[in-house]
């Protein structure tokens, strides 16, 4: 499974999640409407999404640079960025192109995703590769 991680081509999951984020966050109608399961439903997927954005990014750090902890400076610079790309993405819903509101909350949720992303990644990584 390692040698399988190691093979995948410098940093395309995290273009590829990109890519994703961008599609599902910036286009005014990504999905056709769904019954929401719960009552702010959104806001955990807006959890997943931005730490999953966090979490790959440092996983193709790690993999790149083949260190054996991930250093704290990279945890910090990642957790600052993608919460200033989840702020940026929520103030670019508001504008009169996207036509997808700007909420405050989700931009909370974003950014505890990140915070929860990266206490909890070098613990996945370690294990992972």
């Amino acid at each position: 499974m390692k040698e399988f991680l190691y093979r995948i081509p410098s940093y395309l999951p995290t273009t590829i999640v990109l890519i994703l984020l961008f599609y599902l966050t910036l286009v005014p109608q990504p999905l056709p409407p769904i019954e929401v399961p719960m009552l702010n439903f959104d806001k955990i997927v807006h959890m997943i999404m931005m730490g999953g954005v966090s979490f790959t990014i440092m996983f193709d750090y790690k993999r790149r640079e083949r260190q054996r902890i991930l250093p704290l400076s990279v945890r910090l610079y990642v957790l600052a960025g993608t919460i200033v790309l989840g702020t940026l993405i929520e103030l670019a819903q508001g504008t009169e192109l996207i036509h997808r509101g700007c909420d405050l909350w989700d931009g909370v949720a974003n950014a505890f995703g990140c915070l929860l992303s990266f206490f909890l990644t070098p613990t996945i990584l370690r294990r992972l590769l």
